[in-house]
């Protein structure tokens, strides 16, 4: 199964502001995003990018028709999307998407999420989208995890004239 991590970062490498707004990405890159997301058919993603999205009509989840499968240990989430499930680390999320009959999965995020599957070598493609600003004080990308990985460049593309990005394939 491939694993792919979307990242949209400043140049120093932050992905949400300290509050965690990330109002910062462009529509360039939501594009990107939501095409690959959905061409993939199955998205990962923690807790609190759960919560995100819980606040957005089904329409705006970034997988419309797929499967959504959060990374919690919290029994009491309820959510209106009819394909989500719960599940609580990076190895049962990829055996539940397997038995679902995916391929293929895109872990957008948050930290924590991305850190874990860095941490258990489960990724083989990282999306880099750097957008043009730098945050002082934010939310790096990756949090918890002991991990060095070295990567390919697959690709790299301007999204827009300010918006950039790289795609790697993870040296295993």
């Amino acid at each position: 199964m491939k694993v792919i991590l979307y990242i949209a970062t400043t140049i120093n490498g932050m992905i949400a502001k300290k509050d965690g707004n990330s109002d910062f990405v462009s529509s360039e890159d939501e594009a990107s995003f939501n095409k690959i997301c959905r061409n993939t058919g199955c998205v990962i993603m923690g807790r609190n990018t759960l919560e995100y999205f819980k606040s957005l009509p089904i329409e705006s989840w970034p997988n419309t028709d797929g499967i959504h499968i959060a990374l919690t240990s919290s029994k009491s989430l309820s959510v209106s999307h009819p394909q989500i499930y719960f599940t609580d680390s990076p190895q049962s999320a990829l055996k539940l998407a397997e038995q679902k009959n995916k391929s293929g999965i895109v872990v957008i995020g948050g930290s924590k999420t991305w850190g874990s599957f860095m941490k258990e070598n489960l990724v083989d493609e990282i999306y880099l989208d750097i957008e043009p600003l730098a945050f002082g004080e934010g939310m790096p990308m990756f949090i918890g995890g002991d991990f060095e990985i070295k990567l390919e460049l697959i690709e790299s593309k301007p999204l827009s004239p300010q918006t950039i990005q790289l795609h790697y394939r993870v040296k295993k």
